[in-house]
């Protein structure tokens, strides 16, 4: 495998663009709108690539050769070179040496939702308030005056983000503030070729009051006012998540597939 130097990436940008399994968290880092690394086997041409956010996201591209593979399961089972504290591997294309039975401990299954069309107008008109019952209720967009107050309550600014600047400019966030404090977070965990990754919180003393609800609703129809298409991805047990996102008018892309969790 060929590391590839930032300004080199965007010759791997094609295999992302080729696959239909496409993570907006990967697409960040070839497009260099967050950090991370990248593997090819040509440094100009690549015909296959491994992509890695520094939070750990990673995807397996192309058509990987058996030396590519082989490179790749050393990489990550043997020196377990990378640099964050695991590696959360996206794997609608399955590298052969995880279906050994002996890798099952690492296997999880997670879902990927895409907003249905017909119900694209619901989910807007359901946020098209910023006011909502009750006067401690209020949805309001982060931005340079309250993104200090996010990072406390959250802490997720620089989470898969450079900066706090980067994310007021490139996470589109909702926060659902419960008289003055922040309660529920709604915003992009990346965006890439239009689409944006969704990331929802909400604190444990505001849990169960609907609050992320209005979060991800009023963050999708920021993202359609602004021609981004919003996509969500958690693992297939994840009932809350799941049932979620249902509600806002999100349906499963296909059926569930298999993600590896990979530790140090």
């Amino acid at each position: 495998m060929i590391r590839l130097e930032p300004r080199d990436r965007e010759a791997a940008l094609h295999l992302y663009r080729a696959t239909e399994a496409r993570f907006p968290l990967i697409g960040a880092v070839l497009q260099n709108q967050q950090d991370g690394v990248v593997h090819a086997d040509d440094a100009s041409r690549p015909s296959c690539a491994y992509v890695e956010h520094a939070f750990g996201f990673a995807q397996v591209l192309g058509r990987p050769t058996r030396e590519f593979e082989s490179a790749l399961e050393r990489y990550l089972l043997v020196d377990k070179s990378f640099a964050a504290a695991k590696v959360r591997l996206y794997t609608p294309w399955l590298p052969g040496f995880l279906e050994d039975r002996r890798h099952d401990s690492l296997r999880s299954l997670r879902q990927r939702f895409i907003l249905d069309p017909a119900s694209m107008q619901s989910a807007a008109a359901h946020a098209s308030g910023d006011e909502y019952p009750g006067s401690d209720r209020q949805v309001v967009e982060v931005d340079n005056s309250n993104v200090a107050a996010i990072e406390q309550a959250f802490g997720v600014t620089r989470r898969f983000w450079r900066s706090a600047l980067d994310f007021v400019r490139g996470a589109q966030a909702i926060v659902v503030m419960h008289r003055t404090e922040p309660a529920s977070l709604c915003y992009a965990a990346a965006e890439a070729d239009g689409q944006v990754e969704i990331d929802v919180l909400t604190r444990p003393q505001h849990q169960r009051l609907g609050l992320g609800k209005l979060a991800v609703s009023r963050f999708v129809r920021r993202c359609l006012e602004r021609d981004l298409e919003p996509v969500w991805d958690c693992f297939a047990n994840n009932t809350a998540s799941v049932q979620l996102c249902r509600s806002i008018g999100f349906a499963p892309r296909a059926g569930p597939y298999p993600f590896f969790t990979i530790g140090r």
